[in-house]
């Protein structure tokens, strides 16, 4: 998972079977050279072979330690299809595990398959292949955009366009979880489409003595907030742009201020708790679920403690957006597995990568609490249930083309820079003048720019 998912996306498609296909022979695979004097990987053509025939075959796959129960499950899931493949999975604990992948990357003895966070270091590491044979023989390339741009990256080190390297497990959903008790109690029906009607049931909530959103700040989970306004004031090509590292790519312009002024107002009015920046979001999960608050700002993630705790009592809705505009949510990669440069059996890493958009692996996704890589049919969930909630929300979204990268994967600073910062945000200690040229700076700092 990337940072908040530690602390924490399609129509009729079909999954390609592999048993018995054909070999490719005129589309080859070349491997890209190591990163120093540490990667062997073969520079000669890899002929692309979508039969994993019957001989023994082992894999080794890496990720962190919080993503184990998905990871297990879907191994298990694609080795009952593939009896002949073995994947040993080795997991470091997540705080460390982006520190030490490009060490890993970089062995003598890689892994076959990867989770990558710092993607572009890695491409310009030379560490990993580059996935555009398979993604001609299976089909990828008809995946949706927005997800492919999380896969892809060009010769200029930028995210979103050039080859793929990259496949999701999964993706994580944000958005609005709101009290059903409450929301009756403030005369709110539905839940809010709009800024408009989001900012009518803030007042409302306030004025009936509620916490109108509960929010673990002491986790930066006002930045959720900030974001959402920011997707509606930008849009999603300008705040893409910037998580992607697009040159000249800026969230200090004046619609980016008026968007954390928006979220600083807020704060200002009370709508947050008292003590939002003393509070983490395991905290607030609980209190929210205590019925403390009408909305609870967080992911997919929350779902089945929520589930638990509250039983029909919760909902989940995407974030609202202004009157007529598309509906936006932050939405990243569970795991983004690449296929390090230096495995020994790409073709059967690269079915793994297959599997994972197939209506089995969707479903894998889904059963442990995300929602699914590729296209395809809503995988089933229990009717009415918290979980349904999301996937249909999910496949909204999807639809509408309207997944939006985490502004805090920006860098591998950006977490450090927006904690601080949206904490002196609620607390009065900054403008929102202030705070975004703050982010822009430390942003470029980066970057090196």
């Amino acid at each position: 998972m990337d940072s908040h998912h530690s602390t924490r996306p399609r129509w009729a498609r079909r999954f390609v079977a592999l048993a018995g296909a054909a070999i490719l022979p005129t589309v080859v695979a070349c491997a890209p050279p190591g990163s120093g004097n540490t990667v062997t990987a073969p520079t000669d053509p890899i002929p692309v072979n979508i039969d994993l025939g019957t001989d023994p075959i082992e894999l080794t796959l890496y990720d962190g330690a919080g993503l184990k129960k998905i990871d297990d499950a879907m191994i298990a899931a694609f080795t009952e299809r593939h009896p002949n493949v073995t994947i040993t999975a080795r997991y470091d604990p997540d705080e460390v595990q982006a520190v030490n992948a490009p060490r890993v990357l970089a062995s003598e003895n890689p892994p076959d398959i990867a989770r990558i966070i710092a993607l572009p270091a890695a491409v310009a590491n030379h560490q990993l292949t580059e996935l555009d044979p398979w993604a001609d023989a299976y089909g990828w390339n008809e995946l949706p955009e927005e997800q492919m741009a999380m896969y892809r990256v060009g010769a200029n080190g930028v995210r979103g366009t050039g080859p793929q390297y990259t496949m999701a497990s999964g993706f994580t959903l944000t958005g609005l979880y709101y009290n059903k008790d409450l929301a009756t109690r403030i005369g709110m029906t539905s839940p809010p489409i709009t800024v408009e009607q989001f900012e009518q049931a803030l007042a409302s909530a306030k004025t009936a003595g509620l916490i109108p959103v509960m929010a673990g700040n002491k986790s930066a989970q006002v930045t959720f907030l900030v974001q959402m306004m920011l997707n509606s004031a930008l849009g999603q090509d300008t705040v893409n742009d910037w998580v992607f590292n697009a040159p000249g790519a800026t969230l200090d312009t004046p619609a980016g201020v008026d968007a954390a002024a928006v979220v600083a107002d807020w704060a200002a009015k009370g709508y947050f708790p008292s003590d939002t920046n003393g509070t983490d979001a395991t905290t607030a999960a609980g209190r929210f679920a205590a019925g403390e608050a009408l909305f609870y700002v967080s992911g997919n993630w929350d779902a089945a403690t929520l589930q638990t705790k509250m039983g029909e009592n919760v909902g989940f809705t995407l974030p609202p957006a202004p009157a007529g505009a598309p509906v936006l949510a932050m939405s990243d990669p569970v795991s983004n597995f690449a296929i390090p440069a230096g495995s020994d059996d790409k073709n059967a890493a690269a079915a793994f990568l297959n599997f994972l958009r197939s209506d089995a692996g969707r479903q894998v996704a889904v059963d442990a609490g995300f929602a699914p890589s590729g296209t395809g049919d809503v995988p089933a969930t229990a009717p009415g249930s918290l979980g349904s909630q999301i996937q249909v929300a999910f496949s909204r979204l999807v639809a509408s083309g309207g997944q939006v990268q985490f502004v805090q994967n920006a860098t591998n600073g950006m977490s450090g820079t927006w904690l601080p910062q949206v904490q002196m945000l609620v607390a009065g200690r900054t403008t929102p003048d202030e705070m975004m040229a703050a982010v822009q700076s430390a942003y470029e700092q980066d970057l090196l720019r």
